[in-house]
């Protein structure tokens, strides 16, 4: 009987022991669909909006459990205080413990950005405020407005104190801090009378002082945006540019004793002709080399050397400067060229059974054909033998570079059509490695139908100013861009624009080189005007689409 009184008193103190630590977790019940709503805020106390604050504590009220590792970071004071207030959680409340030593007739803002996230780690879908003021008024000044940017972006506000610090505002840390939402949109809200000037930098960098040149950053159009007494500014839109700087040289390759590759951070396309390279060997010696663009890969371009060499050389690139702005940035690489016996076959690496052949009624697009390695160019003319339908199709070749040459036939390609070249092993010679595999090569490709083009006529309102760009990019391709000038009357036309979606942009060319400009921190330079037409323009074959009353009003 004492065994059976022993064990039962043992079970008893077991079942309380499990009950009292599942009364003691913190967390919502196991189960059910997966959590992807964001925690809201329900309440605070003292009530958002209060007025004559002294300070102590105020506590935040969650619809959900928080990560407490998401709360530190997730919750700032602006504008900020000269001590830091304490910030504690307990399961959906937060609590934040201001100083007794606040300013008077002061409003301030709990900034709760979109790092917070719940238990679940579902992230706020965007900021919150809340306002309390040691006044008997909230400040109800305000600036929105839109950022554009490839990334999550944050909005950084200075409120200007003396004309010393509208000039170096930037070196120390911004007033207010916001998160713009997934879709761009921000505001500030709570703002008092006075001249604030606005930058939008890359949400990582949020809440610091800005270094000109070492991220990147967007400001607005506007030099100062001055408030009134509860003064709504809308329309402070901001584009963030997706790189500092201008292009940059990444890393660089050898293939044999005299060629090689080198890599950069972005396209050179449009740069191509003017980009400033030179090479030298270990003995600061200039070596002769030449340099041609990679047909498959517009980032890349390769170096051929007049001679060659067995050892380190280094290729530098000059700063490349145009209308006030850095197209390429200066830099060196080292690379080390040495003899390697090649053994692979040369191969053609374009055209493929696979590939198609956009082609132009009015216009002979020429067929790029890529070889796998560098060839002798002292070739004869008719290396290939081009039919369709086994009829012999004759052709003009043009070398491009020792690695491509372009193949136009002398009378147009058809649509929907299938064409076959053949080209002999002793019709080419590798400058290395092994010629082709075959002894004869034969490859298939397709040509596309004829590309349609339309054409988009654009009606705005006149306007004084003659230095609006429309510019308009290619959804699918967005290295197809068009660009031209609105004139006096507010009418532009472009014509020849390949069928597909576009996105419109209207931007004020202030310095004159047809690109968009972002602004600059120091010295302090204004961006550009913009505006972004919010449909997508559909151009179609052979259509004329006008868009009407367009209103482009630069002027602020």
């Amino acid at each position: 009987m004492r065994n059976k009184k022993k064990i039962k008193g043992l079970l008893l103190k077991q079942l309380v022991l499990i009950l009292f630590i599942s009364c003691a977790a913190v967390m919502s019940p196991p189960g059910g669909p997966k959590d992807e709503t964001p925690p809201e805020l329900i309440e605070t106390f003292p009530p958002d909006g209060t007025t004559h604050f002294e300070g102590g504590r105020v506590e935040l009220l969650f619809s959900e459990y928080l990560d407490e590792n998401t709360v530190d970071r997730a919750i700032a004071i602006l504008p900020s205080l000269k001590e830091k207030p304490d910030i504690t959680y307990s399961g959906k409340k937060v609590y934040i413990d201001f100083p007794d030593s606040l300013f008077m007739n002061q409003t301030y803002i709990i900034s709760i950005n979109r790092d917070l996230g719940d238990e679940h780690r579902v992230k706020l879908s965007q900021g919150i405020q809340v306002a309390f003021s040691t006044g008997p008024q909230i400040d109800q000044g305000a600036i929105s407005g839109t950022v554009q940017y490839s990334k999550d972006a944050s909005l950084n506000l200075w409120k200007i104190q003396n004309e010393l610090d509208q000039i170096k505002f930037y070196e120390r840390v911004p007033d207010y801090v916001i998160d713009a939402s997934s879709e761009g949109h921000y505001e500030f809200k709570f703002l008092s009378l006075g001249e604030y000037r606005i930058a939008a930098v890359d949400r990582t960098l949020s809440g610091t002082p800005i270094v000109s040149d070492r991220f990147a950053y967007g400001l607005s159009w506007l030099p100062i945006i001055g408030l009134g007494s509860d003064e709504n500014v809308e329309g402070v839109n901001i584009q963030i540019p997706d790189r500092l700087g201008g292009i940059r040289m990444i890393s660089a390759e050898s293939f044999q004793e005299s060629w090689g590759r080198i890599s950069f951070s972005e396209s050179i396309k449009d740069v191509i002709n003017e980009i400033q390279l030179e090479i030298t060997d270990d003995d600061s010696s200039m070596v002769n080399a030449d340099f041609f663009e990679d047909p498959k890969d517009n980032e890349k371009l390769y170096f051929l050397l007049d001679d060659p060499m067995n050892g380190y050389i280094s290729i530098k690139s000059k700063t490349l400067n145009k209308w006030n702005t850095t197209l390429v940035d200066s830099g060196s690489i080292r690379v080390k060229m040495e003899s390697n016996i090649d053994t692979v076959a040369l191969s053609i690496v374009q055209p493929n059974a696979k590939y198609q052949l956009h082609i132009e009624s009015d216009h002979i697009r020429p067929l790029k054909i890529i070889f796998s390695n560098l060839v002798e160019l002292d070739q004869y003319e008719n290396l290939f033998s081009m039919l369709k339908d086994s009829v012999l199709i004759p052709y003009t070749i043009n070398w491009d570079s020792p690695i491509s040459l372009s193949l136009a036939p002398k009378e147009n390609w058809e649509p929907r059509s299938t064409y076959n070249l053949k080209i002999s092993r002793d019709e080419i010679t590798p400058a290395f490695g092994m010629a082709l595999k075959d002894s004869i090569t034969s490859i298939t490709f397709k040509t596309s139908d004829y590309q349609g083009f339309g054409s988009l006529i654009i009606n705005s309102h006149p306007n004084s100013n003659s230095s609006i760009i429309a510019e308009l990019i290619k959804m699918e391709k967005s290295d197809t861009v068009f660009r031209s000038v609105v004139n006096l009357k507010g009418t532009t036309t472009m014509d020849n624009v390949p069928e597909g979606n576009y996105s419109l942009m209207f931007f004020q060319d202030s310095d004159s080189n047809m690109q968009y400009s972002h602004g600059r921190i120091d010295p302090y330079r204004t961006a550009e005007w913009f505006y972004h037409y919010p449909d997508t323009v559909k151009i179609r074959t052979n259509w004329d689409i006008e868009l009407q009353e367009i209103d482009l009003n630069p002027i602020q």
